[in-house]
């Protein structure tokens, strides 16, 4: 249990012993100032409102819990009703003890298994994958594995966009042009070209827009050979998109594209109309909301041609993914441009009988350049992700040769790709989600500031000392926390496991970010000050030691929970 666990725990206790239902939590924050303490709360001022009693009465009543606990020093009240709490060294000793020998290394496993499938992703067949996919795809990849080190039964699935009125000018274009041969290499990005070619001559003809519109009939009544190039086109794309999956270390459990769906879309339909949810409007099948946020947004489920769309495929899917994988959660990853979409799709599954699911909309901003506008080419394209992991990797390895000359060029290489790849999720992933972002290769590859490079180098760092010092003993004695960083440090690492609640919870990786962030910088000032190899004593230097390999252990696992690899040397 974590120190501030510890706290909660007691704080629940004594409201439920003092029979007060208060709402909110958790009460336990971390003091910004520690000349006050660690720990702080405010739950005193909130209980004191309930009963009618001075807040620093209530207070009091609420030190005197704790003040017998031989956990803390000190048991304070300050200002209006906050109670500040400081543990002992020999508590926070004691605790690292029990960290250390924690598989979890503090993240608490979940009482409530839920299974939660989280979409995310979801690129579009026939186009390669743009610098926009970049945050859905890592966001995504991240909050699965948060969950799944909770205990959650997590189920990735990528719902790509694979049906729909491009490919009528796909399945034109390819056949105007000859149908060229399609190989591994570039096959999307040529599908991409003949698409938008294909896109602007039929905006300048009617003539050709029509005779796009007919393909796109002749795949959607199963005509064999349009059928054949629609699946032609399928595999090419998703094996370009599996390429790109695997640099970045994510894989999905399920790759269920719209078209998947598409069976069942009629049947959707007729059952929200027979329950009165969805009614005819004009030859259309519209679902009309009450609630004041969406009395004035109509959830259009079916053309007035009878064509379906993006609400009607959504709302499958939620039917399949209750009923095939049990889902207790869904959770979707996109930019924020659909929230209107998502609580539309959630509401209107609310009205169909999906009250038991929580559904959840992670949104995110844009990346934009250095004009605060999204990212693009100088010829205005959207920048390739592939592109972008290269010239990750090749500006890594420029870095690298500057500062080690003497490395292996197979070593550097491989150096250089962890470094690239992990610098580019980490600079996406430490932003408030909800908040565009400016692209900055120089910023993202420094190897100081809250950067991928400055934690990596200190995971290298506390590898190496150990390799100085030799094999470590499992059983290498107390911790020895003299000095007051390493008291400081000591509590940040047994912090881990809040940090992972927070960023789960919230759906928001910037806390792990932030929370590895201030170890490494901890661990750093560790470093300067405290002698490890040459301590005074044994025991001292076995201490440190251990903080060391606790260090990097808290850092190796925050690192993988964001889908970053580490090195041992750099």
């Amino acid at each position: 249990m974590s120190l501030s666990a510890h706290l909660e725990t007691g704080i629940l206790e004594w409201l439920r012993n003092n029979k007060l239902a208060v709402s909110g939590g958790p009460w336990v924050k971390v003091c910004q100032d520690e000349r006050f303490g660690h720990f702080q709360t405010n739950v005193a001022m909130v209980a004191g409102k309930m009963l009618k009693k001075n807040p620093r009465a209530v207070a009091e009543e609420l030190r005197q819990k704790f003040v017998a606990d031989v956990h803390l020093a000190k048991v304070d009240i300050a200002g209006p009703g906050f109670v500040n709490f400081t543990f002992t060294p020999a508590a926070l000793a004691r605790s690292l003890s029990m960290l250390r020998q924690d598989p979890h290394l503090g993240v608490a496993q979940t009482p409530v298994v839920r299974r939660v499938v989280i979409d995310f992703s979801a690129p579009n067949v026939a186009k390669e994958m743009h610098v926009g996919h970049i945050r859905s795809t890592v966001l995504g990849e991240t909050l699965t594995r948060l969950l799944a080190a909770q205990g959650h039964q997590v189920i990735r699935d990528n719902h790509l966009g694979d049906w729909g009125t491009q490919f009528g000018k796909i399945i034109l274009g390819y056949k105007r042009a000859g149908q060229p041969s399609l190989t591994m290499d570039g096959a999307v990005a040529e599908m991409e070209r003949l698409y938008q070619e294909t896109h602007r001559a039929c905006e300048a003809d009617p003539a050709l827009l029509e005779a796009a519109r007919l393909e796109l009939v002749k795949l959607q009544q199963g005509d064999a050979e349009n059928v054949a190039l629609w699946k032609k086109f399928r595999e090419l794309s998703q094996a370009a998109f599996d390429q790109v999956y695997e640099r970045l270390g994510v894989k999905f459990d399920r790759t269920l594209a719209e078209s998947f769906y598409n069976p069942w879309l009629n049947e959707v339909v007729d059952d929200l109309l027979a329950k009165g949810i969805a009614r005819e409007d004009k030859g259309a099948v519209v679902v009309y909301f009450d609630d004041a946020e969406l009395k004035d947004h109509p959830f259009l489920i079916r053309k007035s041609d009878g064509a379906s769309l993006y609400a009607t495929t959504d709302l499958a899917t939620i039917r399949y993914r209750v009923a095939e994988f049990k889902a207790d959660a869904l959770v979707y990853v996109t930019d924020g441009r659909q929230q209107l979409h998502f609580k539309q799709l959630f509401a209107a599954a609310r009205r169909w009988g999906y009250t038991a699911q929580e559904f959840e909309h992670v949104w995110f901003g844009a990346i934009t350049g250095s004009d605060h506008k999204p990212l693009k080419t100088r010829d205005g394209t959207s920048v390739k992700l592939r592109g972008l992991l290269d010239e990750a990797e090749s500006r890594a390895a420029g870095i690298l040769r500057g500062k080690r000359a003497d490395i292996d060029e197979d070593k550097l290489r491989e150096i250089a790709r962890v470094i690239g790849l992990g610098a580019l999720k980490y600079a996406d992933l430490a932003q408030n989600r909800n908040l565009d972002y400016v692209f900055d290769w120089e910023r993202m590859l420094a190897f100081d500031g809250n950067t991928a490079p400055y934690l990596l180098n200190a995971y290298v760092r506390t590898r190496s000392i150990l390799r100085k010092a030799g094999t470590l003993s499992a059983a290498a004695g107390e911790f020895e926390l003299r000095e007051q960083v390493e008291q400081d440090l000591a509590r940040r690492l047994l912090a881990f496991g809040d940090a992972v609640q927070t960023a789960a919870r919230e759906y928001r990786p910037h806390h792990v970010c932030n929370y590895l962030f201030e170890t490494a910088a901890l661990f750093h000032r560790f470093f300067e000050h405290c002698p490890v190899l040459k301590a005074e004593s044994e025991g001292l230097k076995n201490s440190r030691l251990q903080l060391c390999q606790l260090t990097g252990d808290v850092l190796k696992r925050g690192l993988y929970l964001l889908g970053l690899e580490t090195v041992e040397e750099m």
